[in-house]
C-alpha cells in the first residue's frame, strides 16, 4: 500500500514567489504540481500574507482542489520555532513528516515527487546544475550546501529536538552536510521521460532576476518539446514554439486549443469529402501546426488532465477520417478504382503496426521510435499524418491527386511492415 502524503508547507515571500513565469506566478505554478501529486491542501508561510492571499484568491485553473491556509512570518528567516508553530496547526500524517517547499522557486514535479515520498528527513540539493541555470543562482543568496533550500522533508520529531531559534535553513544545511539528513541530489535522479521520447534532466532554480526571465521561459518551453519527431514536425516546432509563448499569457486553456483542432480536423474531413481538395490539404498543414500546440501548453502551465493524456485517441479518429474521405472520393468518381482496397490494407497494415509497438515498449521500457539510432532515423520519413499530408500536397500541387492518395498508402503500408519486423527483433532479442 502506497504510504500518505506528508503535510505539505509553502514557504512563500514576496516578491520572488510572484514572479510570472510564462503567464502564471511560481506560487501558482507549484499549487498546480501538488494538486497533480495529490495534495488536497497546504499552509502557506509567508512575509506578505495579504499579498499572497490576493494572489491566490484570482481566478486560477482548478484552484479548488488545493485549500489554504495562511500564517504570517514574524522574523527576517524562517525559523525552527515558526515551522513548529505552523505544523501544531495542520493535520500531520502518523509519522509526523511535513513536505516543506519554497514557492520562491521553479522545482521540476518529479523532484517534488522523489521528496513527498522519501520516508527519512531529505533535502534536495543539486550537486551539478546545468550551465542553462547557473545564471538563476548568481544573484541569490542561497549559495549553500549543494545550492541547497527549495525543498525539504523533515518530521515533526526531528524539528522538535532543534533549538527553535535556529534558521531552518542553516541546521538543514548543517545536517545534510555531516550526513545525518539524505540529501536528494537533482544531478543523480534519472530524466528519461517514456511520453516524451527524450532525456530532460529534472532541474530547479531560484526566481530568475528580469534580465533571465526570457532565459528561464525558454528553459521551461524547450522542455515541453517532444523528441524524435518526423521531418514536418521539425518544421512545425519553431513555429508552435511561438505561438505557445503568446498563447501562455492569454486565458485560452489547453482544453480550448484542443477542441479548436478537432474542428480544423473535421473540416478537413467533410473539405475531402466533397472534393475540395486544395482547400482540404491547406486546412490540413494548419492542422498539423495547431494540433502540436494544445500539449506543449499544458505542460508549460502545467494544465495538464487525464483527458487531455487520450487527445491521441481523437487525433487518430480525426486521421483515419481523411484517408477515408479520399477513398470516397476517389472510389466515387472513378479516379481509383480500388480506392477502398487500399484503404482497408492500409488500416489494416496501421493496425498490426500498432500492436506490434506496443509489444516492443513493454520489452524495451521505451517507445520503439527511440529504441536505436535506426529507428530514430526511420520515424522522419516513416508514415504518419503529417508525412501523408505533405506527400498528398506535393501531388495535388503536380496535378495526380489520386496517385498521391495510393502513394500515402503505399507509404503507410511499407512503414508498417518496417516498424512490425523491428518489433519482432526487439521481442526476440531484445535488440537495440
Amino acid at each position: 500500500m502506497k504510504a500518505p502524503l506528508p503535510a505539505l508547507l509553502i514557504l512563500a515571500d514576496s516578491q520572488d514567489a510572484l514572479t510570472d513565469l510564462c503567464g502564471i506566478s511560481l506560487l501558482e505554478r507549484l499549487r498546480r504540481i501538488v494538486r497533480k501529486l495529490g495534495f488536497g491542501e497546504a499552509m502557506i508561510l509567508s512575509n506578505s500574507v495579504e499579498s499572497m492571499a490576493t494572489h491566490a484568491c484570482k481566478s486560477s485553473w482548478r484552484r479548488g482542489e488545493v485549500a489554504l491556509k495562511f500564517r504570517e512570518r514574524k522574523t527576517p528567516e524562517v525559523t525552527i520555532g515558526e515551522i513548529l508553530d505552523c505544523i501544531g496547526a495542520m493535520t500531520l500524517p502518523l509519522d509526523g513528516r511535513v513536505l516543506i517547499v519554497s514557492a520562491g522557486f521553479y522545482c521540476d514535479e518529479r523532484l517534488l515527487c522523489v521528496l513527498a515520498e522519501a520516508q527519512t528527513e531529505s533535502v534536495l540539493i543539486d550537486s551539478d546544475p546545468p550551465s542553462l541555470t547557473k545564471a538563476f543562482w548568481e544573484n541569490s543568496d542561497t549559495h549553500s550546501f549543494g545550492q541547497l533550500s527549495c525543498v525539504f522533508l523533515l518530521s515533526r520529531g526531528w524539528l522538535i529536538g532543534k533549538d527553535p531559534a535556529v534558521s531552518l535553513r542553516q541546521e538543514v544545511a548543517s545536517e545534510a552536510m555531516s550526513c545525518r539528513i539524505v540529501s536528494v541530489d537533482a544531478a543523480r535522479q534519472p530524466g528519461y521521460i517514456p511520453s516524451m521520447r527524450r532525456n530532460i534532466r529534472p532541474v530547479f532554480f531560484p526566481a530568475p532576476s528580469p534580465e533571465h526571465r526570457a532565459l528561464a521561459e525558454r528553459l521551461l518551453r524547450d522542455a515541453t518539446q517532444k523528441h524524435v519527431l518526423d521531418f514536418p514536425a521539425i518544421i512545425h516546432a519553431p513555429i508552435e514554439n511561438w505561438l505557445v509563448l503568446h498563447l501562455c499569457r492569454t486565458s485560452i486553456a489547453p482544453n480550448q486549443v484542443t477542441f479548436m483542432a478537432a474542428m480544423l480536423g473535421v473540416g478537413v474531413t467533410l473539405l475531402y469529402a466533397f472534393g475540395y481538395l486544395w482547400a482540404g490539404v491547406l486546412l490540413a498543414l494548419v492542422f498539423g501546426v495547431w494540433d502540436g500546440l494544445d500539449g506543449k501548453l499544458a505542460r508549460l502551465k502545467e494544465q495538464t488532465t487525464k483527458l487531455g493524456k487520450r487527445e491521441h485517441v481523437l487525433d487518430y479518429l480525426i486521421e483515419m477520417s481523411w484517408w477515408t474521405a479520399l477513398a470516397h472520393r476517389f472510389q466515387v468518381s472513378g479516379q481509383v478504382r480500388h480506392a477502398y482496397v487500399f484503404l482497408l490494407a492500409f488500416l489494416g497494415a496501421d493496425f498490426l503496426e500498432r500492436v506490434a509497438r506496443w509489444s516492443a515498449a513493454l520489452r524495451l521500457g521505451r517507445k520503439l521510435d527511440d529504441a536505436s539510432r535506426f529507428d530514430r532515423l526511420m520515424r522522419y520519413v516513416a508514415g504518419r499524418r503529417n508525412i501523408y499530408t505533405w506527400l498528398f500536397a506535393f501531388c495535388l500541387l503536380i496535378g495526380m491527386p489520386a496517385r498521391g492518395f495510393v502513394l500515402l498508402c503505399c507509404w503507410g503500408i511499407a512503414s508498417s511492415a518496417v516498424h512490425i519486423f523491428r518489433a519482432i527483433q526487439v521481442r526476440e532479442n531484445g535488440s537495440q
